[in-house]
C-alpha cells in the first residue's frame, strides 16, 4: 500500500515538473521533501503529535524481534533489487536513461517522453514508499522528525558515491556512507576524513565506487569464462563497413504498417511559408520548399542562415510562428517529434551524442522501439522474449556495419566518427521514410569523408528512403544531392541541381565570399565529382539521373552491383 501511494504522490508531483529537468527537477522534489517535513507531515491527519507504527504479523508469525524484522527487510530489499533488476535490464531501462542522458535524442527515436519521465516518477515514489514503509515500521513512535530532507540528501549520496551506471552502486554507495562507520571503529576526525573522502572520490571516480568495481568485474568474468582480456581495438573509419556490404538478404526489412505509403517522385514533404521568430530575429523567414520521395536535398548555407532551425521545426522540436508542414498530403505542424518518428520523419543531431552511458548494442535495440515498442508491465515481470529478439536484430545490424569490436562500449567513450557509424546504425533499425542529416561529416576525418558519401548513399538505398542533408563540406553534399538549396538569413535564396546553385553568383557571394580562390578550391573538386551521372539504366531504361560516386555509378547502382 505504501508503494501504491508512494508511487501515486510522486506522479502528482511530477505533473508539473515534466517540463524540467537536470538540477530544476532535483530542486522540485527537493521543495516538496521540505514542505513535507515542516509542514504536511505535521498535520493530524498525517503524523501529527506521532503515530505508534507497531510490527507487521503476517499470518501466525509476528516480526517482534530485530533478527525477525531485520530478515523481513532483507527479503523486501531483495524483491526490489529484483524488480529494479528486471527493469534496468529491459527495454523500459533503456528509454529511461536514454531520456536522462540526451532527451531529444530519445524523441528523435520515437520514444514518449512524457509517459516514461511518469513512469520513472510513478518506479520511483513505490521504491520510496516501500522503503518509506519498512524504515517506519523499525520506530517505536513515528515523529514528523524523523523523515529529514537530510536522509534525502544522504540517499541521493549512496547512489552518487556508488555509481548511477551500476544497479548494485546504491549499495555499494550505502555501504561505503553507512556500513564503514557502523562496522569500524573510527573517532570524530576519521568521520570527517571520510565526509572528505566522498569529495576526493568524486573528483578521481566521477563514476564512483562502481567506476572502480565494474573494470574488476568484467576482468573476472573474462578470466572465468576462460577469454583473453582485449585490448584497445583501432577506431573503425566510415570506409571500414566495405566487409559488411549493405544489402545483405539476410537482413531485408519489413517496413513498418506506419510507413508512408507511395512511390518515388511523388511529393513527400512540403513546407508552406515556414516563419520561426527568437525576439527581433527571424531565424526563419518564409521558407517553401518540396521534397520528392526518393530524392537526396541537400542544404548548404552560412552558419546562422537558419538551417538547423528549419531542421528543428521539420524536426518537431520547435513550434513554428508561422506556415505549415505537411508529410505525404498530411499537416503535421503541431505534431511533437515522437509522434513524427512514429510516421517515419527520423532527424541526426550535428554533435552525434547519442546516450553516453548507454553500449552501443543497448543504443541500438533502443532504435528499435519504434518498430517494437516495450510492454511496461512485461519489463516489469522480467518477460524476455521480446527483448532477446530485438537485441538478436540489433546484433545483426551492429555487424552490418563492422561495429562488433565496440557492441559492448558505451557510446560515450567512443570516437566521433564511430558514434556517426553507430548513429546510422540506428537509423536503419529505425526504419524511417525522411531522414533528415545535421552536417554528417562533422567530427569525421577529411580522408573519410568520400567514403562517408558512399556509405549515405548505401544507407538510403537499403532503406528506399528519402535524405535532406545539412551540410557545410561543399564536395561531400554536391556529390549526393539531387537538388540543392541555399539559404542565408532565414530565407532561400538560390535551389535547382548542385552544378546550377554552385554557379549560382548569389550563393557564390554569400556561401564562398566570391573570393576567386576560395570558388577555386571548393569548385574545382564539386566540379569534378558532379561532372557526371550515374551510367546505369533505371527499371523503365531511361538514364539513371544520379551522380555519380563509384566507378561511373551512383551509390545505389554501385551497391546493387556489389550486391550481384
Amino acid at each position: 500500500a505504501a508503494g501504491l501511494v508512494g508511487a501515486l504522490v510522486s506522479v502528482l508531483i511530477g505533473l508539473p515538473a515534466l517540463r524540467i529537468k537536470g538540477l530544476l527537477l532535483a530542486v522540485t522534489t527537493l521543495s516538496f521533501a521540505i514542505a513535507c517535513e515542516r509542514f504536511f507531515l505535521q498535520q493530524p491527519w498525517l503524523i501529527g503529535g506521532g503515530v505508534e507504527p507497531g510490527r507487521p504479523i503476517i499470518g501466525d508469525y509476528a516480526l517482534d524481534t530485530g533478527k525477525r524484522y531485520f530478515l523481513f527487510g532483507l527479503l523486501v530489499f531483495t524483491l526490489c533489487l529484483l524488480l529494479a533488476r528486471n527493469v534496468w535490464r529491459s527495454g523500459l531501462g533503456r528509454r529511461l536513461r536514454a531520456l536522462r542522458d540526451n532527451e531529444d535524442g530519445a524523441r528523435a527515436f520515437s520514444i514518449p517522453a512524457t509517459r516514461v519521465k511518469l513512469e520513472s516518477f510513478a518506479l520511483a515514489g513505490f521504491f520510496a514508499g516501500v522503503g518509506g514503509a519498512l524504515l517506519g515500521h523499525t520506530f517505536a513512535k513515528i515523529q514528523p522528525g524523523d523523515f529529514t530532507v537530510t536522509q534525502n540528501i544522504n540517499i541521493v549520496a549512496f547512489v552518487v558515491i556508488g555509481g548511477i551506471g551500476l544497479l548494485v552502486g546504491p549499495v555499494l554507495g550505502a555501504l561505503y556512507i553507512i556500513g564503514v562507520p557502523q562496522f569500524v571503529p573510527l573517532g570524530s576526525a576519521a568521520l570527517a576524513a571520510s565526509s572528505f573522502g566522498w569529495l576526493v572520490l568524486i573528483l578521481y571516480f566521477p563514476g564512483g565506487l562502481a567506476q572502480l568495481v565494474r573494470p574488476i568485474r568484467d576482468r573476472v568474468i573474462r578470466l572465468a569464462a576462460g577469454a583473453d582480456v582485449p585490448t584497445d581495438d583501432p577506431e573503425p573509419s566510415a570506409a571500414g563497413t566495405e566487409a559488411a556490404p549493405l544489402g545483405d538478404q539476410s537482413l531485408a526489412l519489413t517496413r513498418s504498417t506506419t510507413a508512408v505509403a507511395g512511390k518515388e517522385g511523388d511529393v513527400l514533404l512540403e513546407v508552406k511559408g515556414l516563419a520561426k521568430r527568437f525576439g527581433g530575429v527571424r531565424a526563419v523567414d518564409g521558407v517553401d520548399l518540396v521534397v520528392r520521395r526518393g530524392e537526396t536535398l541537400g542544404l548548404i548555407g552560412p552558419n546562422g542562415a537558419g538551417k538547423t532551425t528549419l531542421f528543428e521545426m521539420l524536426g518537431g522540436f520547435t513550434r513554428p510562428d508561422e506556415g505549415a508542414v505537411l508529410f505525404s498530403g498530411n499537416d503535421i505542424t503541431r505534431l511533437n517529434p515522437e509522434r513524427r518518428a512514429k510516421l517515419g520523419i527520423v532527424r541526426s543531431f550535428q554533435d552525434a551524442g547519442l546516450f553516453p552511458t548507454l553500449t552501443v548494442l543497448e543504443t541500438v535495440q533502443l532504435a528499435l522501439e519504434r518498430e517494437a515498442p516495450t510492454s511496461t508491465f512485461r519489463s516489469l515481470l522480467g518477460a524476455r522474449k521480446a527483448d532477446r529478439a530485438k537485441e538478436e536484430r540489433a546484433r545483426a545490424l551492429i555487424s552490418l556495419m563492422g561495429l562488433d569490436p565496440y557492441i559492448d562500449k558505451q557510446t560515450g567513450e567512443l570516437s566521433t566518427g564511430t558514434r556517426r557509424i553507430t548513429e546510422l546504425t540506428c537509423v536503419i533499425a529505425l526504419e524511417p521514410t525522411l531522414i533528415l542529416l545535421d552536417e554528417p561529416s562533422s567530427g569525421v576525418a577529411q580522408r573519410e569523408t568520400e567514403q562517408l558519401g558512399e556509405l549515405l548513399a548505401k544507407v538510403k538505398a537499403y532503406l528506399g528512403a528519402t535524405l535532406i542533408v545539412i551540410e557545410h563540406d561543399m564536395p561531400l553534399i554536391m556529390s549526393i544531392s539531387d537538388r540543392v538549396i541555399a539559404m542565408e538569413s532565414g530565407k532561400v535564396i538560390a535551389q535547382g541541381t548542385p552544378v546550377e546553385v554552385i554557379a549560382d553568383p548569389i550563393v557564390l557571394e554569400s556561401y564562398l565570399g566570391g573570393s576567386a580562390i576560395a570558388v577555386e578550391r571548393s569548385g574545382s573538386v564539386v566540379a569534378s565529382t558532379i561532372a557526371s551521372k550515374c551510367a546505369a539504366t533505371t527499371k523503365s531504361g531511361a538514364p539513371c539521373r544520379r551522380n555519380a560516386l563509384v566507378d561511373g555509378y551512383c551509390g545505389q547502382h554501385a551497391g546493387a552491383l556489389v550486391s550481384t
